[in-house]
């Protein structure tokens, strides 16, 4: 775990709080400015792998008509995961690719949290451990201790202990909503839209009961970053209730467009065909010449 710990700090969170440290000397000592520079700068670092997500998300989508058709038709748990990760090869479609790029965004939003904690000190305790993660560089060393209010808000206060600290609570809850409802894909299974309806409501009141006990600056950080989500959101998966449509395709691989096709059209009544008929000659219908003459007195 120690080990764990030391690549933590030397590869994420060391390299996060000199970040936020430059970036507040950059922007005329606003933490609050280097708080929203420095969340856009992450979100557009870690875009490749939202992207690839939403190709892996969509790919899922194409084949699920397929996989609700082998659910139908075999009741052997077995079986029925064969056939299930059978199409997905078929399909050339990674199930654990939806979720992969989401696992690896994991530990920099866990560095990001720590990383505006260590940078808004509490006591002189803290501000002394502070200096262990600055680099020794004069530039970084020389800028603490930050100036931790912003627009009138306290950064390292709880958010409970004030009526803007509540008010950045009330946020965090409206805008993890909002990105709730950018992220809601549509599905024809009942019990998918449920948990999507139940999560749209849960996530928010998690999250917002989390913010009571963060410091402002950590609030700050996830309104930004839920924000900036969103329009990420809108131009990549499209925002129905407003009709935009996503400004980039995804990529579906040509494998799972071709089963989805298949699937929409076994649903669909067969296609009338003609009748075959007798091939017609100048001498009648289906008859030869030398039939003809045969025929003749």
């Amino acid at each position: 775990m120690d080990l764990i710990t030391e690549v933590f700090t030397l590869v994420l969170l060391d390299p996060m709080v000199n970040f936020l440290v430059i970036l507040n000397n950059l922007l005329f000592g606003s933490f609050g400015l280097a708080i929203l520079a420095f969340t856009i700068v992450i979100r557009l670092v870690t875009f490749p792998l939202t992207l690839r997500q939403l190709h892996s998300t969509r790919s899922m989508q194409g084949i699920q008509p397929k996989v609700q058709e082998i659910n139908k038709k075999f009741s052997d748990p077995k079986r029925r995961q064969e056939e299930t990760m059978k199409l997905y090869r078929e399909a050339g479609v990674n199930p654990i690719g939806c979720l992969g790029p989401m696992l690896l965004q994991f530990p920099v939003f866990i560095a990001l949290y720590y990383s505006i904690r260590q940078t808004l000190p509490e006591s002189p305790e803290a501000l002394e451990k502070l200096h262990n993660h600055l680099y020794p560089w004069s530039f970084i060393q020389h800028a603490v201790p930050i100036q931790e209010h912003f627009l009138g808000l306290d950064l390292r206060a709880v958010g409970s202990s004030s009526t803007a600290g509540l008010f950045l609570v009330v946020l965090v809850g409206l805008t993890t909503w909002a990105q709730s409802k950018t992220t809601v894909t549509p599905t024809t299974d009942e019990k998918a839209r449920q948990q999507q309806q139940m999560m749209a409501y849960m996530m928010p009141l998690m999250f917002g009961f989390f913010a009571l006990s963060f410091p402002a600056g950590v609030s700050l950080y996830w309104i930004i970053n839920t924000t900036v989500g969103i329009g990420f959101n809108i131009v990549t998966y499209g925002f129905p209730a407003l009709k935009i449509e996503p400004l980039i395709k995804a990529r579906v691989p040509a494998a799972a467009s071709a089963l989805a096709g298949v699937s929409s059209s076994s649903n669909s009544p067969p296609a009338r065909t003609e009748p075959d008929r007798e091939p017609r000659t100048p001498n009648g219908p289906g008859r030869s010449k030398r039939q003809n003459r045969r025929r003749r007195p």
